[in-house]
């Protein structure tokens, strides 16, 4: 029942990706302090610096060496703002040398739908620091 849910999702997805204007783009990812990425909008979204704001009508996580969805938001009847290079809210903990597929949608007024996705693995280097690994460095498993 759990895996016709999940395709349920995963093919509704597809088809938004696939019948919508849009193009999936990637998110700006940085290292917090604390250890927990930073996924934001690109602050070249903002083209004319104005400051507006994005809004977020959905957050996934998925963990793609078990294929499963971790975390996943919809924002349609409450409203939830980001400006550019603001960190989005994906409420989850990331954790260390696990491999995750994130994605957030975004409406801009009177725009189209955007589509954000990238694979993220946050990794320990030789030297104990915490190193963010994005997209095919982070589902190739090699740490630079």
């Amino acid at each position: 029942m759990k895996q016709k849910i999940i395709l349920c999702i995963l093919l509704n997805f597809m088809l938004i990706m696939l019948t919508s204007c849009s193009s999936i783009r990637e998110p700006d990812i940085v290292l917090k302090e604390n250890g927990q990425p930073c996924i934001s909008i690109p602050r070249s979204e903002d083209m004319l610096r104005t400051n507006r704001p994005f809004n977020i009508t959905s957050t996934h996580i998925y963990q793609t060496s078990i294929r499963s969805y971790l975390s996943e938001k919809y924002y349609q009847e409450e409203q939830y703002y980001v400006k550019a290079q603001e960190c989005i809210d994906f409420e989850y903990h990331f954790r260390n040398d696990i491999t995750y597929g994130i994605a957030f949608s975004t409406e801009e007024k009177g725009g189209s739908e955007k589509i954000w996705s990238a694979d993220i693995r946050i990794v320990k280097d030789k030297d104990g620091n915490l190193q963010l690994l994005i997209d095919n460095e982070a589902n190739s498993g090699d740490i630079n």
